[in-house]
Protein backbone atom coordinates (compact mmCIF):
# COMPACT_ATOMS: atom_id res chain seq x y z
CA UNK A 1 0.00 0.00 0.00
CA UNK A 2 1.34 3.39 -1.01
CA UNK A 3 1.40 5.85 1.91
CA UNK A 4 1.49 8.95 -0.31
CA UNK A 5 0.01 12.21 0.94
CA UNK A 6 -1.21 13.28 -2.53
CA UNK A 7 -5.02 13.34 -2.25
CA UNK A 8 -6.68 16.32 -3.87
CA UNK A 9 -9.75 17.47 -5.81
CA UNK A 10 -9.01 20.73 -7.67
CA UNK A 11 -11.33 22.89 -9.74
CA UNK A 12 -9.36 23.73 -12.89
CA UNK A 13 -9.97 25.84 -16.00
CA UNK A 14 -13.32 26.33 -17.71
CA UNK A 15 -14.27 23.73 -20.27
CA UNK A 16 -16.06 25.45 -23.12
CA UNK A 17 -17.12 22.49 -25.26
CA UNK A 18 -20.57 21.05 -24.58
CA UNK A 19 -21.14 17.51 -25.78
CA UNK A 20 -24.44 16.94 -23.99
CA UNK A 21 -27.81 18.57 -24.31
CA UNK A 22 -28.68 21.31 -21.80
CA UNK A 23 -30.58 20.10 -18.74
CA UNK A 24 -34.35 20.18 -19.06
CA UNK A 25 -37.26 19.68 -16.72
CA UNK A 26 -40.34 19.58 -19.00
CA UNK A 27 -42.59 18.22 -16.24
CA UNK A 28 -41.40 20.71 -13.62
CA UNK A 29 -40.39 17.97 -11.19
CA UNK A 30 -37.02 19.38 -10.14
CA UNK A 31 -36.58 21.90 -7.35
CA UNK A 32 -35.01 25.31 -7.98
CA UNK A 33 -31.82 23.96 -6.41
CA UNK A 34 -31.70 20.78 -8.53
CA UNK A 35 -32.33 22.61 -11.78
CA UNK A 36 -29.94 25.43 -10.84
CA UNK A 37 -27.19 22.96 -9.97
CA UNK A 38 -27.60 21.09 -13.27
CA UNK A 39 -27.66 24.33 -15.28
CA UNK A 40 -24.56 25.58 -13.45
CA UNK A 41 -22.61 22.39 -14.21
CA UNK A 42 -23.65 22.53 -17.87
CA UNK A 43 -23.26 26.28 -18.51
CA UNK A 44 -20.16 26.81 -16.34
CA UNK A 45 -18.45 23.49 -16.96
CA UNK A 46 -14.93 23.20 -15.56
CA UNK A 47 -12.26 20.57 -15.63
CA UNK A 48 -11.61 18.99 -12.25
CA UNK A 49 -8.26 17.40 -11.44
CA UNK A 50 -8.34 14.50 -9.00
CA UNK A 51 -4.92 13.52 -7.63
CA UNK A 52 -4.50 10.30 -5.70
CA UNK A 53 -0.94 9.26 -5.10
CA UNK A 54 0.85 9.49 -8.43
CA UNK A 55 -2.42 9.20 -10.36
CA UNK A 56 -3.92 12.32 -11.95
CA UNK A 57 -7.40 11.97 -13.37
CA UNK A 58 -9.23 14.75 -15.18
CA UNK A 59 -13.02 14.82 -14.94
CA UNK A 60 -15.64 17.49 -15.64
CA UNK A 61 -18.34 19.29 -13.66
CA UNK A 62 -20.83 18.13 -16.29
CA UNK A 63 -21.54 15.11 -15.87
CA UNK A 64 -18.88 13.58 -13.57
CA UNK A 65 -19.00 15.96 -10.60
CA UNK A 66 -22.64 16.87 -11.13
CA UNK A 67 -23.68 13.24 -10.70
CA UNK A 68 -21.25 12.65 -7.82
CA UNK A 69 -22.60 15.58 -5.81
CA UNK A 70 -26.24 14.79 -6.60
CA UNK A 71 -25.62 11.25 -5.35
CA UNK A 72 -25.83 12.42 -1.70
CA UNK A 73 -22.19 13.55 -1.57
CA UNK A 74 -22.61 15.65 1.61
CA UNK A 75 -24.16 12.63 3.38
CA UNK A 76 -21.32 10.43 2.11
CA UNK A 77 -18.76 12.82 3.63
CA UNK A 78 -20.71 12.67 6.90
CA UNK A 79 -20.64 8.86 6.81
CA UNK A 80 -16.89 8.90 6.21
CA UNK A 81 -16.38 11.29 9.14
CA UNK A 82 -18.36 8.85 11.33
CA UNK A 83 -16.07 5.97 10.45
CA UNK A 84 -18.12 4.34 7.69
CA UNK A 85 -16.73 3.28 4.33
CA UNK A 86 -17.90 5.09 1.21
CA UNK A 87 -17.53 4.79 -2.54
CA UNK A 88 -17.31 7.78 -4.89
CA UNK A 89 -18.29 6.66 -8.38
CA UNK A 90 -17.48 8.31 -11.69
CA UNK A 91 -19.33 6.13 -14.23
CA UNK A 92 -18.81 8.63 -17.07
CA UNK A 93 -15.03 8.41 -16.61
CA UNK A 94 -14.93 4.70 -15.71
CA UNK A 95 -13.42 4.80 -12.24
CA UNK A 96 -14.30 4.76 -8.55
CA UNK A 97 -12.69 5.71 -5.27
CA UNK A 98 -13.40 3.57 -2.21
CA UNK A 99 -12.51 5.08 1.15
CA UNK A 100 -12.33 3.02 4.35
CA UNK A 101 -11.56 4.82 7.63
CA UNK A 102 -9.19 3.10 10.07
CA UNK A 103 -8.61 5.14 13.21
CA UNK A 104 -6.72 8.29 12.09
CA UNK A 105 -6.01 6.95 8.56
CA UNK A 106 -8.10 6.27 5.48
CA UNK A 107 -7.42 3.33 3.23
CA UNK A 108 -8.11 4.36 -0.37
CA UNK A 109 -8.67 2.06 -3.32
CA UNK A 110 -8.66 3.69 -6.74
CA UNK A 111 -10.21 1.42 -9.38
CA UNK A 112 -10.27 2.05 -13.11
CA UNK A 113 -12.66 -0.14 -15.05
CA UNK A 114 -13.23 -0.81 -18.72
CA UNK A 115 -11.02 -2.56 -21.25
CA UNK A 116 -7.79 -1.86 -19.35
CA UNK A 117 -8.90 -1.85 -15.74
CA UNK A 118 -6.59 -1.66 -12.74
CA UNK A 119 -6.70 -1.10 -9.00
CA UNK A 120 -4.28 0.79 -6.75
CA UNK A 121 -4.21 1.13 -2.97
CA UNK A 122 -3.17 4.15 -0.92
CA UNK A 123 -3.32 5.33 2.66
CA UNK A 124 -3.95 8.90 3.75
CA UNK A 125 -4.39 10.99 6.86
CA UNK A 126 -8.09 10.91 7.75
CA UNK A 127 -8.36 14.62 8.53
CA UNK A 128 -6.66 15.55 5.25
CA UNK A 129 -9.12 13.48 3.16
CA UNK A 130 -12.14 14.96 4.96
CA UNK A 131 -10.74 18.50 4.59
CA UNK A 132 -10.18 17.98 0.84
CA UNK A 133 -13.68 16.58 0.23
CA UNK A 134 -15.40 19.25 2.32
CA UNK A 135 -13.28 22.02 0.79
CA UNK A 136 -14.07 20.91 -2.76
CA UNK A 137 -17.80 20.65 -2.01
CA UNK A 138 -17.76 24.13 -0.43
CA UNK A 139 -15.78 25.65 -3.33
CA UNK A 140 -17.91 24.29 -6.16
CA UNK A 141 -21.21 25.08 -4.44
CA UNK A 142 -20.05 28.62 -3.61
CA UNK A 143 -19.18 29.14 -7.27
CA UNK A 144 -22.76 28.10 -8.18
CA UNK A 145 -24.02 30.69 -5.66
CA UNK A 146 -21.66 33.39 -6.94
CA UNK A 147 -22.84 32.79 -10.51
CA UNK A 148 -26.50 33.05 -9.44
CA UNK A 149 -27.58 29.46 -10.15
CA UNK A 150 -28.50 28.54 -6.58
CA UNK A 151 -29.14 30.60 -3.46
CA UNK A 152 -26.84 30.80 -0.46
CA UNK A 153 -29.61 29.25 1.64
CA UNK A 154 -29.95 26.31 -0.79
CA UNK A 155 -26.19 25.77 -0.72
CA UNK A 156 -25.98 25.89 3.07
CA UNK A 157 -28.87 23.48 3.50
CA UNK A 158 -27.48 21.05 0.93
CA UNK A 159 -23.89 20.92 2.22
CA UNK A 160 -24.74 21.01 5.95
CA UNK A 161 -24.53 17.22 6.50
CA UNK A 162 -20.87 17.27 5.41
CA UNK A 163 -20.05 19.94 7.98
CA UNK A 164 -22.38 18.85 10.79
CA UNK A 165 -20.84 18.24 14.16
CA UNK A 166 -19.53 14.78 13.51
CA UNK A 167 -18.13 12.05 15.64
CA UNK A 168 -14.61 12.61 14.29
CA UNK A 169 -13.17 12.84 17.79
CA UNK A 170 -15.04 9.73 18.97
CA UNK A 171 -13.81 7.71 16.00
CA UNK A 172 -10.23 8.87 16.51
CA UNK A 173 -10.28 7.81 20.14
CA UNK A 174 -11.32 4.21 19.31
Amino acid sequence: MNSSQKFNFKLAERFLENYAEPPEDPLGELSHFEMGWRRFCFECDHKVLIEIGEEKIEVFLDLDISMMIEDNFPQEIAKLSQGQKISIDFPESWFMIRLLPREDRISCTLSKFGTSGWEKHFEFDRTHVLDVLRGFLQEVMQLAVDKGYITLEEKEEFISPAFASSTDAAVLSK
